[in-house]
C-alpha cells in the first residue's frame, strides 16, 4: 500500500490569550457510526483511536486525535466527544488516516465536521501536493443521522499538483480546531471519484432505471 505523506498546513497561528488558564481534556470518546462506510482500525482492547496532548500553543493546551480506518462508501462517519475539566479553549488536531476501499480512484475529498458548540478552525491536515478551500464554519447546521442542530465546518480538497488516491492507498484528511470546554462531535468524509467513474455510475444508474 502506497502511503501518501502528510503535509501539515497552517492557515492560522495567532492566539489570543483570554485567560490565564485553559481547558484540559480529561476524558475523549470516538468510534465509526456503525454503518460500516468507514471502518476504523483498533488501537488496542479498547481504543480505535489514538490521542496525544501535545502540550502548549501559546498557552492553551493542544492535543491530537488520530484514526486510522477503511473507508468503503460514503458518506462516512466517525462520532466523539471530549470531555473539558472547564469551560476554556482547548486545541485538538482532528486527523484522520483513511484506506481508500471504495473500488475508485480519488480525485477529491470534502471533510465536514460537526460540533454542539461553537468553534473555529485554525489549520488544515492535507495529503502532500493536495489544494483546498478555506475552511467555513455555519451554525444551525442539523448532524447527519439526527435531528440535532449545531456547527459544521467544512473543507473542500482536491488533487491539485499531486497524486490521486487509488483504491488501497491511504490519504490523511483532518482539521485543527479550537473549541469551548466539553463537546460532542462528528466528522463526514465524502470522496470525489475520477471523471470517468461518476461518467460510469451515471450510465449505471440509467441502466438501471431503462430495465425498470
Amino acid at each position: 500500500m502506497k502511503k501518501i505523506c502528510l503535509l501539515v498546513a497552517i492557515l492560522s497561528m495567532c492566539i489570543v490569550l483570554t485567560s490565564p488558564a485553559n481547558a484540559a481534556i480529561i476524558d475523549v470518546n470516538c468510534a465509526a457510526d456503525g454503518d460500516g462506510a468507514i471502518v476504523m482500525d483498533p488501537v488496542d482492547a479498547t481504543h480505535d483511536f489514538s490521542w496525544t496532548p501535545t502540550g502548549l500553543e501559546g498557552g492553551i493546551e493542544t492535543y491530537t486525535l488520530t484514526m486510522d480506518g477503511a473507508q468503503y462508501s460514503a458518506p462516512a462517519h466517525v462520532e466523539g466527544d471530549f470531555t473539558a475539566n472547564s469551560e476554556l479553549d482547548p486545541i485538538v488536531w482532528i486527523i484522520e488516516d483513511v484506506d481508500n476501499a471504495t473500488g475508485f480512484t480519488w480525485t477529491g475529498y470534502q471533510f465536514n465536521i460537526f460540533m454542539t458548540k461553537p468553534f473555529t478552525i485554525t489549520g488544515v491536515v492535507a495529503p502532500i501536493g493536495w489544494t483546498y478551500t478555506t475552511p467555513t464554519v455555519s451554525s444551525g447546521q442539523t448532524w447527519p443521522h439526527s435531528t440535532v442542530t449545531g456547527w459544521m465546518g467544512s473543507v473542500t480538497y482536491t488533487a491539485g499538483s499531486g497524486y490521486e488516491i487509488e483504491n488501497s492507498e491511504t490519504g490523511e484528511f483532518g482539521l485543527r480546531v479550537k473549541f469551548d470546554g466539553s463537546v460532542a462531535f462528528c466528522t463526514e468524509q465524502i470522496p470525489t471519484p475520477e471523471p470517468m467513474t461518476i461518467a460510469m455510475l451515471g450510465l449505471g444508474g440509467l441502466l438501471i432505471r431503462r430495465k425498470k
